[in-house]
């Protein structure tokens, strides 16, 4: 029955389909046609200046950005972001396309908590400008000194994985000091004025408080984390915009590029921005190392970091940190 009725509904497709209805096609039908994304009109990005982030300095003097994209009809829109879950929350309600210098650890929770960014460049990485300071009354000479006493810190950050290594070291647990949640620009005033024992700072805070006799560096962070940033974006835009963000981490070398070029200019305009004098710049620049480079030695550590904060309960057991990675960052790089 049904071969003798086949030529009957060909002849009745073909008649439709002269009709110019597509009400046959056996190839469209229930297919949801793709929606090309919109051409971009609007670029929003965050920055920080701090500790001392020479391609958001340079690009704010010299607006760079803004130039580049108009001239391809896009509005470019710089927006100061500094804490690493107010850069998440930002890109969470789409208030932002891109974030920079976003700290690994507040990437690797924010993946594993549902948060769809992607990793598509490296920032920074500044070891020898975090460390611990602890008030310069209390004699510290070891992490071990610091035992039951306050710790100021930016919890579930890197200054975070950071503290729980080095105690480990001294064969401490968290348990074992008193951490107490605080922005960094906080904690440096805080640990000045008495209020807490000890504090993790990056530079130039770091740097500030040791220098004013009230702080003394105990340890830093070389050797226990990266301290490894990087520029993030939304999964949606980074999917629907390539070239945008290619675009994007271009302008962003050619601000790193500059700075090296031009040091002596870039020591006095970051001086401005950061209200330091420029040689306090000259000697905190070595510090930091700014590239957009994301290595195989790079993601290996960055497991390392996921599978360390899964084993502390920062990321649930049911999570598996070899696939959390590839969705973070991807194996394009």
């Amino acid at each position: 029955m049904l071969k003798r009725k086949t030529p009957f509904i060909y002849l009745l497709c073909l008649f439709l389909l002269l009709l110019g209805t597509q009400g046959c096609s056996t190839v469209k039908q229930g297919q949801p046609e793709e929606k090309k994304p919109q051409a971009l009109t609007q670029l929003n990005a965050s920055y920080s200046t701090r500790p001392i982030n020479v391609p958001a300095i340079v690009a704010l003097d010299q607006h760079n950005f803004e130039k580049d994209f108009q001239g391809e009809g896009i509005d470019f829109k710089w927006t100061e972001i500094a804490a690493g879950p107010a850069q998440l929350e930002a890109l969470a309600s789409k208030s932002i396309d891109i974030s920079t210098s976003m700290n690994y650890v507040s990437a690797l929770l924010a993946k594993a908590n549902g948060n769809d960014i992607k990793v598509v460049a490296g920032y920074s990485q500044f070891p020898k400008g975090i460390a611990i300071v602890a008030q310069t009354e209390l004699n510290v000479k070891t992490l071990a000194d610091l035992k039951g006493k306050k710790i100021a810190l930016q919890k579930g950050t890197m200054l975070h994985e950071f503290l729980i290594k080095a105690l480990k070291k001294e064969n401490l647990s968290p348990g074992d000091v008193e951490m107490v949640a605080m922005e960094s620009v906080d904690a440096a005033p805080a640990l000045m004025g008495g209020q807490i024992d000890a504090a993790i700072l990056p530079d130039p805070l770091l740097t500030k408080v040791v220098s004013s006799g009230k702080g003394t560096l105990v340890l830093n962070a070389e050797g226990l984390i990266t301290g490894q940033t990087f520029i993030v974006a939304r999964a949606d835009f980074a999917l629907e915009h390539p070239e945008a963000v290619k675009r994007f981490i271009q302008l962003h070398e050619e601000s790193i590029h500059w700075a090296e070029q031009n040091k002596e200019q870039f020591y006095s305009v970051a001086g401005e921005q950061l209200k330091l004098e420029p040689k306090a710049v000259a000697a905190l620049y070595p510090k930091f190392m700014f590239s957009t480079e994301i290595n195989s030695e790079m993601i290996h550590e960055l497991k390392l970091s996921a599978q360390f904060l899964q084993e502390n309960g920062f990321i649930k057991s049911t999570i598996n940190t070899d696939q959390l990675m590839d969705d973070l960052v991807g194996t394009s790089h």
